[in-house]
């Protein structure tokens, strides 16, 4: 849940249904402190933050993995390569 200024909230999925529900949830007994829902949604976005930002920027194994794609002569495959060539020849007609 996102609090804005106004101090109003909204769900990612404000719209339809979703928007709906959220909107027609109770408030809160305590007044603005989250509920112990909320509190868990929000460890587990903060303890998966954490691990993506451990994440190494660079990995090395995907590193070799494209330097051998790159270093086939079949990559990318003929048949991608006829598709994509289509597609651009199609698209340049359909400008014209």
């Amino acid at each position: 849940m996102v609090t804005h200024i106004s101090g109003s909230t909204a769900s990612p999925l404000s719209g339809g249904e979703a928007g709906a529900k959220a909107a027609k949830k109770p408030a809160s007994p305590q007044g603005s402190l989250p509920s112990v829902t909320e509190s868990a949604d929000l460890s587990s976005q903060v303890a998966l933050a954490g691990r993506v930002v451990a994440q190494p920027s660079i990995r090395a194994e995907e590193v070799e993995r494209a330097r051998a794609l790159v270093a086939s002569p079949n990559y990318p495959p003929r048949a991608i390569v006829e598709a994509v060539a289509k597609l651009v020849a199609e698209s340049n007609h359909a400008l014209e």
